[in-house]
């Protein structure tokens, strides 16, 4: 907004000099460069309070979320299939979808979005 302000000020400053009337002093370049930095530090500062520590706390809560799976956990894929954790290895998850036919899937461990609550701690 200050640049805006600045520029068409210059541009009535040129047309006063164009017309021959006096011109009013300038600002020293310094504080023009101080005001910069201030804007774009305050860009800055929202920015990562409105951007970029809020995601910061999702990914480290849906990191922590993906470490506490465990064998016997109900969980929800970002597909958006239930399914009961069978076998957890190092990058991968086992998961019993269908307990009449026994059917099985294997999928990436960040694939699982979130692990459903047990039916008796709602």
């Amino acid at each position: 907004m200050d640049v805006l302000v600045g520029l068409v000020g210059k541009l009535i400053l040129l047309g006063a000099e164009a017309s021959g009337a006096p011109t009013p002093p300038q600002a020293p370049p310094g504080e023009a460069l101080s005001q910069l930095v201030l804007m774009f530090g305050s860009l800055g500062l929202i920015f990562y309070l409105l951007i970029w520590r809020p995601e910061s706390k999702r990914r480290k809560q849906q990191e922590e979320t993906l470490n506490s799976i465990k064998p016997k956990d109900k969980v929800v894929t970002i597909g958006g299939l239930f399914g009961t954790v069978v076998e957890v290895d190092k990058d991968e998850v086992v998961l019993l979808v269908d307990t009449k036919r026994e059917i099985k899937m294997r999928f990436r461990r960040r694939a699982i979005e979130s692990i459903e609550p047990a039916e008796g701690k709602k």
